[in-house]
């Protein structure tokens, strides 16, 4: 018995021991990995990013990842007013307008003369408005149950859902990788013999090594965001709307004429100029005419010399 009781006392004791070994063990592996991931470049890393963002999940399948989306098109009453409606309801759904164009578009103009003093315009036109914003997906079903109640007529209504679990894995996976490579990479760094040329090289993949990392985490983090956050678009406009409006007639400049008295100085100061034109003209063919003169004189001569020997 006694022996029994010495035996169960060396087993209790071999147990205590192991246990102690192994509890000293697990501490400094837990603080050898712990000090692992303090070595890594990216502290704040994609898949913890993942992990903390909420990833909105459709019934049925509880393990998928969802980007919704949404397009709409509708008639409305007012589109002024149904504009301030829809950013309201948005607004108090936790969500926000990234794109709102209100505009109008004239389809036919005509510009009428009433009266002697007062003209007509009459326009025909169209308003509408593009919208696009970002509602919490959680909210999306909600926002989009109030809009509905400002439709006169429903065009399309679009509803997708996108499954965005593998880009979410494979940004995981490759953040896995990367890290793991990098930490290859720096050991073998410090393991090179401080080869300069080596050391360059290393350093260098390992910077582009990084930049595709830290790209790769801005894209999942906009992925993410598409997911928490849906996208909406909706098109909206009214019935073609006819506005009259009247103005003053505004009446022609007519160009100034001079009266008779003035025509008919400005007519006698003109022929003057004329008729002394004339003369100049003439003035300047005095040689044409001493000439012609010259050749009269002297065919009169020839024939009055033929004559007197006759």
């Amino acid at each position: 018995m006694k022996n029994s009781k010495t035996t169960l006392l060396k087993l209790s004791g071999i147990v205590l021991i192991a246990s102690i070994a192994l509890f000293s063990c697990a501490s400094s592996m837990e603080e050898k990995y712990t000090d692992g991931l303090s070595s890594k470049s990216l502290a704040d890393s994609v898949s913890a990013t993942v992990q903390a963002i909420k990833q909105p999940k459709l019934p049925g399948d509880s393990n998928r990842t969802f980007v919704k989306t949404a397009d709409l098109s509708f008639k409305v009453k007012d589109v002024k007013n149904a504009t301030f409606d829809i950013e309201r309801i948005v607004s108090e759904h936790n969500g926000y307008v990234t794109s709102s164009v209100l505009e109008s578009n004239v389809n036919y103009k005509n510009s009428v003369r009433v009266n002697k003093d007062s003209m007509l315009d009459i326009i025909n036109y169209t308003v509408h408005n593009n919208l696009i914003m970002r509602i919490p997906n959680t909210e999306l079903d909600k926002t989009l149950t109030e809009i509905s109640g400002l439709i006169d007529y429903l065009d399309y209504r679009k509803i997708k859902a996108d499954d965005v679990t593998k880009q979410f894995q494979a940004a995981k996976l490759s953040e896995n990788r990367f890290v793991g490579h990098k930490k290859r990479l720096e050991k073998a760094i410090d393991h090179t013999g401080k080869k300069l040329g080596q050391i360059v090289e290393a350093e260098n993949e390992l910077l582009v090594k990084q930049e595709w990392a830290d790209n790769s985490k801005l894209n999942t983090l906009e992925l993410a965001h598409d997911v928490s956050y849906s996208t909406v678009s909706i098109n909206i406009y009214q019935k073609e709307t006819t506005k009259k409006e009247t103005y003053a007639y505004t009446f022609p400049v007519e160009p100034y004429t001079p009266n008779f008295g003035a025509k008919f100085l400005t007519s006698l100061s003109g022929g003057a100029s004329i008729f002394g034109e004339i003369i100049l003209f003439f003035v300047k063919l005095w040689p044409i005419a001493l000439l012609v003169t010259g050749i009269i004189a002297l065919i009169k001569i020839i024939l009055k010399r033929k004559w007197l020997v006759s």
